[in-house]
């Protein structure tokens, strides 16, 4: 049996801490021993860990300071293999792992096309002078794209191909299951059409851009539509006065974080994705897995790598406000079947990631 370990800052809602509470159920229990450190067992998804899944809180949400109870958890868990994800827990574990007396095999896991990350926060201009230093110490550089995995050694002066790619744990017999599930809101009674966004309510979703373009659709559109938001984050008062301001508010809801938000995406008739930048975006994957209708804004990187050629018509220009709309448009009077979209994104699922992970070791 493998000890894997998953680190992670907190269990927050966002799409890279689905991604590990998604690894942790997929790795096969008569093989591989799951672990989960955390620098903060609390958030969204903290009820979402699997039972039988020891979790180690290191009580320290800021990564800067989570480098000396990292060494004491690596000197005392002694993993096989310890999968770290996001820039800052990736720098803190490398720092860590110089000093500890045991080291584990060492992957390490960037959610972001690198060039295109400019951060919000004044220490986050550090992220790529010190990636660029540190990630050389790792036994694995990962990926969640081809074409992220491409800029990442581009941006680090990594050699070629030393990234790999490892698309993310999506689709699983649950979330299907989930999907069938009704929807605990007004919304779920909706006779009009339902277009969703599924984000974190920041500068890098562009949600400001999908409510100008919406605001066109509504009024042009000659039937009910309504453009749910699913998410929490910084941009939420910005939001709200942008709606206001376009007088949209008995039209566009912002309806927070949500349990299960594959029932939404299976609801909706369009899902729509506004991003400026992702590496791999999962719920692009997730609302396509549910047999949804997508338009996608074609941002560095991945959807472009997700849809089929065939389907690269579904794509726009990044904050491009009126090609946004009138694609929008064009897919709600025209959509796809369901099994076109599912059947894309078979190649996105539990048991591809997690042998993947193990085959590292």
């Amino acid at each position: 049996m493998k000890r894997i370990a998953n680190f992670i800052p907190s269990l927050s809602g966002g799409g890279a801490e689905r991604v590990v509470v998604n690894l942790l159920r997929a790795f096969d229990r008569n093989k591989v021993i799951p672990l989960l450190i955390t620098g903060s067992a609390t958030g969204p998804f903290a009820d979402k860990i699997p039972d039988d899944v020891e979790v180690i809180d290191l009580k320290t949400a800021q990564m800067r300071k989570a480098t000396r109870p990292l060494i004491e958890v690596l000197n005392r868990q002694k993993a096989d293999l310890l999968i770290s994800h996001l820039s800052h827990a990736n720098i803190a574990l490398l720092r860590a792992a110089r000093k500890a007396n045991y080291r584990p095999k060492i992957a390490v896991v960037e959610h972001m096309t690198m060039s295109a990350y400019k951060g919000e926060r004044w220490r986050d201009r550090l992220i790529k002078p010190l990636t660029k230093r540190l990630y050389p110490y790792a036994d694995h550089v990962i990926s969640v794209s081809n074409d992220a995995a491409r800029d990442l050694e581009q941006v680090l002066s990594l050699p070629n191909g030393s990234v790999k790619t490892i698309y993310n744990p999506v689709v699983s017999p649950e979330l299907e299951k989930q999907a069938q599930e009704n929807i605990e809101h007004p919304l779920g009674k909706f006779k009009g059409k339902l277009i969703l966004g599924v984000g974190r309510l920041s500068k890098q979703k562009d949600f400001s851009t999908l409510i100008k373009a919406f605001s066109k659709l509504h009024t042009l559109a000659d039937t009910a539509v309504h453009l749910a938001i699913l998410g929490t984050g910084e941009q939420e008062s910005l939001l709200r006065s942008l709606i206001g301001r376009h007088e949209l508010q008995d039209s566009v809801s912002l309806v927070g974080f949500q349990d299960n938000p594959y029932a939404w995406m299976r609801k909706a008739d369009l899902f729509v994705l506004s991003s400026r930048w992702e590496a791999l975006p999962t719920v692009l994957i997730e609302a396509m897995a549910c047999g949804t209708n997508i338009v996608s804004t074609d941002c560095p990187s991945g959807p472009r790598e997700i849809l089929p050629a065939a389907l690269h018509g579904h794509l726009v220009d990044v904050g491009d406000t009126s090609a946004l709309a009138q694609q929008m448009s064009r897919v709600l009077c025209h959509p796809i079947a369901a099994e076109q979209w599912s059947s894309a994104v078979s190649h996105f699922s539990f048991a591809h990631a997690a042998t993947a992970y193990s085959d590292l070791i």
